[in-house]
């Protein structure tokens, strides 16, 4: 006769028994129960893993990164190919007193246009004066060291003479304040 602990025995023996009825069941079962739970587990990828509210959208300023301004790229402004004496670079002498600057100091050659008065005697005040028509215009070659130029009184605008786009231009008002830096 076999005693209660050999039948326990015998029983956990012939569960991986394959010859057996009811371990073939067992496994048709644990394949079903795998099946199941692996639909369930596909079942459960397919739905979205936001929930019913979507995603999560923080209220405007708060939450994320806002870039500053100055940190934007900005593309470097280059001179202009028609500024052949480089003029753009040298507009922050408008304003200047004339002897603030050391003209022969600039590079290539340079023109200083003033306004200009003859030594005319007036009989007395005129009512209505009319702006300076002479123009004292000094020229400086490049690379002149000595503070020595070439003056002419020129009667307008018009008897300057050619104008040269490598050359630069200071034009001054009637108190020796730089007015306007230009090619020409």
């Amino acid at each position: 006769m076999i005693s209660a602990a050999g039948r326990k025995k015998l029983k956990v023996s012939s569960v991986f028994d394959l010859t057996d009825p009811q371990p073939v069941r067992l496994i048709k079962r644990m394949i079903r129960i795998a099946l199941c739970v692996g639909l369930l587990l596909l079942s459960a990828c397919q739905t979205s893993p936001r929930g019913t509210r979507g995603f999560y959208a923080p209220p405007p300023d708060r939450g994320q990164y806002i870039r500053p301004d100055y940190l934007s790229a900005v593309p470097t402004p280059g001179i202009p190919a028609a500024d052949l004496c480089r003029s753009q670079l040298y507009q922050g002498l408008i304003g200047q007193p004339e002897g603030a600057i050391f003209i022969p100091g600039l590079p290539g050659a340079k023109r200083v246009l003033k306004p200009a008065t003859t030594e005319d005697f007036d009989d007395g005040e005129d009512p209505f004066p009319l702006p300076p028509t002479y123009l004292e215009v000094r020229d400086y070659l490049p690379g002149q060291t000595l503070y020595a130029p070439s003056i002419r009184t020129p009667g307008s605008i018009v008897a300057l003479g050619d104008l040269d786009m490598n050359r630069l231009t200071l034009e001054l008002d009637e108190e020796g304040f730089v007015r306007e830096v230009r090619c020409g």
